[in-house]
């Protein structure tokens, strides 16, 4: 027998299992290590319905023993009524195997027991245990079928020893005695561990398998490696080739980047004060222009780079492009309810303007004045060039101002969403806005709306995925999952996937066409999945890391990857980690790719509050230029794109 886990929790110090104590959202797009031993396992659910509440999982002793408690009971409602807590063992598995362990289940209703075959948290098996039943299930996506269900019957105060023989022909034992047996779908690499919508203990887990079982697993593992070590051998390795101090007034992914008088590329770092009520009203307190050798080249306001006034889970509202047409770029701002235009070099005011009025249009806003969460440039008025801007807040309003910041038109409908796409759909010389899920004219005339009420759309991109087909909506939209729509408003494809959260299209497959990176979040974090151009799926993989940002990068003139994490590395169109970044002390919380010096070929950058890595492919071929996301409309939640101009 060969054990992989043997875990007692006796390593574990007593108290709560790490996590995120706010329950926030920072791990959409920050890498983020909360303090604390995580032992083998990882915890796979962040949800916001829980805020106020204590983490999912805490180490407990109970008369000399460490016992694993879940700590949560359910508290999920709405699209996630389906999560359950879970604990899972990190690694992947190869293979059949056994898992087994001691579990009390301290309330009866729910459900709490073994998960196994494990793809995903949203794509597994699992063994529950009810006052009445053991039920099977299956799990994939929405749909959750008991796949067998046989008598039981669950005593709140016993330990039940429970084997779950995890092969195409499951078994399942409790206490030495076979309860129930069936036929699954078996994956060659998945993961294990327990899950619990009640208050249950779990102790003694182990995980094993047979000899043979174990020389399987070796030969499917190694087949799985062989495969990816013969793609990593396509690929050369990163080269770090800036090392920059912005200690100064670092920040975390709050950034914009402009071009410089030499035609080089600076960067921008923004830091906050959240106000009121956590990230709804923050504004910005500190801007901080550097050059890419690391020169300041202008600061406004108080350098105060701590965690709280540099990670938060909503864009600023700052934005760098050549509002004016002169040839050089400005960045535009908003801060103390104004809105400024400055040099984007030397940070010289050249105009400011009063934020929109929005107390009689806003009963339940704490201000006067409209609270600017994101700018974006637009050409509204035919100006030929983007000298209109959209200032919004959280999720109520969108202005378009025009170049006095006079107000143009005001939308007022649905929930907004982040950050509104803005471009001339029509042809007609004149941008448009799709914002949430409605298309709006460039006199704010609303030309159609989704009939969709709930959530909103983090993320948008419009591209045609093949040279023959029209161009199309490519939505990330939160609960309602992954969207591709039609330019007049209907649904061409819908996909659920959770949370969708982050988007990106680029010719991931190197097929000539490009494919769809999608991630998801809350209730289901840290999962990634790739689509074909037809937007059909192709593979799912869940990180055990967050902050997974899957930003395009054109990497080597021959390839287009993904940036997962500054800790998982960059991943190709199986979702398999192909580059790795060196271990040479790199930041890890913010990771980004742009075309620093305009050669089509992407530079990566790590940074954090103190410190910015900047590396490169160490060989690359020279391509044709690439169509991407504007420069000049940076955001946390932009879908990004890489196409190749033929």
């Amino acid at each position: 027998m060969r054990i992989l886990y043997n875990e007692t929790f006796n390593d574990f110090p007593l108290g709560e299992y790490p996590y995120d104590h706010e329950h926030s959202a920072a791990g959409e797009y920050h890498t983020v290590v909360y303090p604390g031993y995580y032992g083998s396992f990882y915890d796979p659910i962040q949800l916001h319905q829980w805020r106020s509440q204590n983490g999912s999982w805490i180490i407990s002793n109970i008369d000399g023993k460490r016992y694993l408690r879940q700590n949560r009971g359910d508290y999920t409602k709405g699209h996630y009524s389906d999560v359950y807590s879970m604990m899972m063992f990190k690694d992947d598995i190869y293979g059949t195997y056994t898992i087994e362990g001691t579990m009390r289940a301290l309330q009866t209703t729910l459900g709490a027991g073994f998960v196994f075959n494990y793809i995903t948290s949203r794509h597994y098996n699992a063994v529950l245990f009810f006052e009445n039943s053991i039920k099977l299930i299956h799990k994939d996506q929405d749909q959750q079928i008991i796949l067998k269900e046989v008598p039981f019957s669950l005593d709140e105060y016993h330990y039940y020893r429970v084997k779950v023989v995890v092969n195409k022909s499951l078994k399942v034992y409790v206490d030495d005695n076979l309860f129930l047996e069936s036929e699954i779908d078996m994956h060659e690499r998945t993961r294990c561990g327990v899950l619990s919508k009640v208050s249950a203990l779990y102790t003694d887990l182990l995980v094993y398998m047979s000899d043979d079982e174990y020389l399987e697993s070796v030969a499917i593992k190694n087949k799985y490696l062989d495969r990816v070590a013969k793609k990593k051998n396509e690929y050369p390795s990163l080269k770090l080739i800036k090392k920059l101090d912005i200690s100064n007034g670092g920040s975390a992914r709050q950034i914009r980047f402009g071009h410089l008088k030499n035609g080089k590329m600076g960067f921008v770092l923004a830091q906050h004060q959240k106000l009121i009520i956590r990230d709804s009203f923050a504004q910005i307190e500190c801007l901080t222009a550097y050059d890419f050798d690391g020169n300041m080249l202008w600061q406004k306001g108080e350098n105060n780079n701590t965690y709280d006034t540099t990670v938060i889970s909503c864009d600023l509202p700052f934005q760098v492009g050549d509002w004016n047409n002169d040839g050089r770029d400005e960045i535009v701002y908003s801060a103390d309810f104004k809105i400024f235009v400055c040099d984007f070099e030397t940070g010289k005011e050249i105009a400011s303007f009063k934020t929109p009025l929005t107390d009689e249009l806003m009963k339940d806003r704490p201000y006067k004045r409209l609270n600017v969460d994101a700018i974006r440039f637009a050409d509204f008025e035919g100006l030929g060039y983007k000298g209109d801007i959209i200032v919004k807040d959280r999720y109520e309003n969108v202005f378009a101002l025009d170049h006095n910041m006079n107000i143009l038109f005001r939308y007022h409908l649905k929930n907004t969403g982040h950050f509104p796409y803005i471009y001339d759909f029509d042809n007609d010389g004149r941008d448009e806005m799709f914002v949430g899920y409605s298309m709006v004219d460039d006199d704010g005339t609303i030309l159609w709306s989704m009939p969709i009420e709930s959530d909103h759309t983090d993320e948008i991109i419009y591209i045609n995925t093949k040279d023959n087909e029209p161009k199309r909506l490519y939505l990330a939209s939160g609960n309602e999952g992954f969207n591709v729509v039609n330019l007049d408003g209907s649904i061409y494809k819908h996909n659920e996937i959770g949370h969708a959260q982050r988007i990106s299209i680029a010719d991931y497959n190197a097929d000539g066409d490009c494919e769809i990176c999608v991630t998801s979040f809350w209730g289901a974090n840290n999962i990634c999945y790739m689509f074909d151009s037809n937007a059909n799926k192709v593979c799912e993989y869940e990180f055990t890391t967050n902050g997974i940002v899957v930003t395009p990068v054109s990497y080597d003139g021959r390839h287009m990857l993904a940036i997962a994490n500054s800790i998982e590395g960059l991943i190709d169109y199986d979702l398999d980690r192909v580059v790795e970044f060196p271990d040479d002390g790199h930041p890890n919380l913010c990771q980004e790719a742009i075309d620093i010096d305009s050669d089509s070929i992407s530079e990566i950058i790590l940074w954090d509050q103190h410190k910015m890595y900047v590396y490169k492919a160490e060989r690359y071929e020279s391509i044709s230029s690439f169509e991407a996301y504007p420069e000049n409309a940076m955001s946390n939640y932009r879908g990004e794109f890489l196409k190749k101009i033929k």
